[in-house]
């Protein structure tokens, strides 16, 4: 992992900043994103994504890239043509499955029809057999060992195909040859050759479709997080929207990783999405000083003492309305400095929190731009849209959080056995600044003596609480 930015740089970036680092080449990229739209992303920024995948392998790429982006959506006008589906028309009859009480419906169906039927119905669509046949094989360790073991070597085989490098090949899965096998095994694997679907055995294609769990994949989350934001709680005629937001790696700006996963519903804003993203700047420290000069710092309520926040999506930017001039105003004024021949069309819109989901037009698939907090960037990736579904929690607890992916944390760079909580800055005894260092090796290390002290400054770390805690 890199050196992490101390809270105190953090805490004193402010846009002109942001414009400094947007001409980095690691940031450039989403810069133009939001700026020339996702069609002319891939012209204007081939060359620099052709230097950027020299550094990265193929799994890494393909991690970090989106799309193919979908139609236009209009999330009003896909309510009113579900509603009209509803309803029913000249050309088709009413379609219940759009309703909310479809699940009552065919509850009661169900309870009017006869115990024949109700046998027939259940012999049909019943899986007994399957489960029965997966039953004998993870009760019994024997055959339940050889189905592992031949999918490991199975996989181990075409990752070795695939991989045309010449670093050093993990050590191989050893299977029971055939004619040392137990009797039972033996006539699993028979059943198992015997099987005719042509998608059953693995491929060398497979490689393309096959890795190893990565840290965006764990979730602290034990069960899906309720909010409990909703005021339209009456309104059963609405859609959901999930919404996975990505954000850079800290060891690689270039490369992108799922950071969380949201639902809401339509009539909320894209200020409740915002205000439900889990990030660390958002728990930035204040800086507090007394009256004989020493800096302080505090943890505020998350969301006081914020720097601003813009949303932007299909050329318009939707800003926090915090300050007289919020970040959209601010980059509002940067795009008029890029000269008019190749100057965006980007137009402010309302406020984030006055802006509802079913008032917006967007596309599947398309990452959405999001600044907050000086230079700390997301994307939000809306994965689909349908309507609510009988068997979905109460409207009155959305928006949910189904996934949160574990913070990254920095080691003490002393003992390197626990997490820092603190980062000290200036500290000539270290070697390096920002230096972070835990509790107990920053009280035994103590503050410096002598004239050296007062440049230096001790700045605790995020406690990663809001918003990661079920």
């Amino acid at each position: 992992m890199g050196m992490r930015r101390s809270p105190h740089f953090m805490h004193r970036l402010n846009f002109r900043l942001w414009v400094r680092t947007c001409r980095r080449q690691a940031i450039l990229p989403s810069f133009l994103q939001f700026i020339f739209g996702f069609e002319n992303f891939v012209h204007y920024t081939a060359p620099v994504l052709q230097v950027m995948a020299l550094n990265v392998n193929s799994g890494q790429s393909h991690e970090a890239q989106f799309g193919p982006p979908s139609a236009p959506i209009n999330i009003a006008q896909f309510l009113q043509t579900a509603l009209k589906f509803e309803q029913g028309s000249d050309d088709h009859s009413p379609c219940s499955v759009f309703s909310h009480s479809v699940g009552n419906g065919k509850a009661q169906e169900w309870l009017t029809l006869n115990q024949t039927q109700h046998e027939a119905i259940e012999t049909e669509c019943s899986v007994g057999d399957i489960q029965e046949s997966l039953n004998e094989v993870v009760s019994n360790p024997r055959l339940f060992s050889h189905v592992i073991k031949t999918h490991e070597a199975a996989v181990q085989s075409i990752y070795e195909t695939a991989e045309s490098s010449s670093r050093r090949k993990r050590k191989r899965v050893t299977v029971t040859e055939p004619a040392d096998e137990h009797a039972g095994v033996a006539s699993l694997r028979s059943k198992l050759d015997a099987v005719q679907l042509t998608s059953w055995p693995l491929t060398l294609n497979s490689a393309l479709f096959i890795r190893t769990p990565r840290h965006a994949d764990h979730n602290t989350l034990v069960e899906t997080k309720r909010l409990n934001l909703s005021s339209d709680v009456n309104n059963i005629h609405q859609a959901l929207i999930f919404v996975t937001v990505h954000s850079p790696l800290s060891w690689g700006h270039k490369l992108l990783a799922r950071s969380s996963q949201h639902v809401l519903l339509s009539s909320q804003t894209l200020g409740d999405l915002y205000d439900v993203i889990p990030c660390p700047s958002n728990e930035i420290p204040e800086e507090v000083e007394n009256d004989d000069g020493m800096t302080n710092w505090h943890f505020t309520q998350p969301g006081c003492g914020s720097t601003g926040a813009v949303i932007c999506i299909e050329e318009t930017m939707y800003g926090d309305a915090q300050t007289e001039r919020d970040y959209s105003d601010k980059l509002q004024d940067l795009i008029q400095r890029i000269p008019e021949k190749r100057r965006p069309t980007l137009s402010k819109g309302p406020p984030m929190h006055e802006t509802n989901f079913d008032s917006l037009v967007i596309r599947l698939h398309t990452p959405y731009w999001l600044l907050h907090a000086g230079n700390c960037e997301h994307f939000l990736v809306f994965e689909h849209i349908r309507l609510i579904h009988p068997s979905d929690p109460p409207l009155s607890s959305y928006p949910l959080t189904t996934q949160i992916t574990p913070p990254l944390l920095d080691n003490c760079r002393i003992c390197n056995k626990v997490p820092a909580v603190y980062s000290v800055v200036g500290d000539i005894r270290l070697g390096e600044s920002p230096f972070v260092v835990c509790a107990p090796c920053w009280r035994w290390m103590g503050m410096p003596k002598g004239e050296g002290a007062k440049n230096v400054t001790v700045v605790p770390l995020p406690k990663h609480e809001f918003g990661w805690n079920a």
